[in-house]
């Protein structure tokens, strides 16, 4: 009986104080000077706020795969739209665009489908002015997340296309009413809205309260060993839940977390087969479920 206790022991639910402390250690030791490869650093590249959204845009949108090859691709993606990304989309037309991008290629993203994408968002500059100012037509704050906002979003972004969206398009542009985890437009909104490094706060009419987690691979793993979610599948409804566990520790800012945890996966840092050596520094190996002995 003692040894079936000890094999659940792992499993016993945390203690709250414990675990905001422990994440609270992590957000400090993961700063800017951490941040490759990130698809974030392409965003930081650039001072004009005009040209952070579109980059962000860009470089979230493609973020699927092992970020080292999404920094390398997608910035050479931006490079070709230089000086200015935002400029460039200003006078895009499609056919030129063909043309310039002719042989892209980002995993089962060919020229087509990126042509049709920036084709979208220079609609909405020429028609909004800018990625932002349609954001905020979207915006509601009485809606109690980020989520319906973001489903406006990205639906006027879409309907900027000449041709019936495709899946591909829409898979760089998910959207909450499919029930997506849309980790990476929530991304794109965690660099957009939240106050504080490594993000850029330009679109400080938003309430970064609302924002929802980036449920990537990564944080989807981690939060389960930490006893955050039960979820086994990274849809809308774990990401919305884990944002909620994590309102407890940080009502006002709750994605103050995902940086952190997210670099954990993406340096793996922490893996998904544990290794003695990385759990034995680990900060949260004590609030872990599944501690390495």
């Amino acid at each position: 009986m003692v040894e079936t206790l000890n094999r659940r022991r792992p499993r016993t639910p945390l203690r709250r104080e414990a675990l905001r402390e422990r994440l609270d250690q992590l957000v400090d030791t993961f700063d800017v000077s951490t941040i490759e490869p990130d698809p974030l650093q392409l965003v930081l590249r650039y001072r004009d706020p005009l040209d952070q959204e579109v980059a962000g845009l860009v470089a979230s949108a493609f973020a699927y795969g092992r970020a080292d090859v999404i920094v390398r691709n997608i910035g050479a993606l931006l490079d070709q739209m230089a000086p200015s990304p935002f400029r460039y989309l200003s006078t895009f037309e499609p056919e030129q665009g063909r043309l310039r991008f002719e042989g892209f290629a980002y995993r089962f993203h060919k020229t087509d489908d990126l042509v049709a994408f920036l084709d979208c968002v220079a609609t909405v500059i020429r028609d909004h002015g800018s990625l932002g100012e349609l954001f905020r037509l979207c915006y509601d704050e009485g809606d109690e997340d980020i989520g319906p906002t973001l489903g406006r979003f990205v639906a006027a972004i879409l309907a900027g296309n000449e041709h019936p969206a495709t899946g591909n398009l829409r898979y760089l542009l998910t959207s909450p009413d499919d029930g997506s985890a849309c980790k990476r437009m929530n991304l794109f909104l965690r660099w957009m809205i939240r106050r504080t490094s490594p993000d850029l706060a330009l679109w400080t009419f938003v309430n970064p309260a609302k924002l929802v987690v980036p449920l990537d691979t990564h944080v989807h793993r981690i939060a389960t060993f930490l006893g955050l979610t039960r979820r086994k599948t990274a849809n809308w409804k774990t990401a919305r839940a884990l944002t909620d566990r994590l309102a407890t520790f940080d009502r006002e800012d709750p994605v103050r977390y995902d940086f952190a945890l997210c670099r954990l996966g993406i340096l793996d840092l922490c893996s998904r087969r544990r290794r003695k050596e990385q759990c034995d520094v680990c900060l949260l190996r004590d609030v872990c479920r599944f501690p390495m002995t």
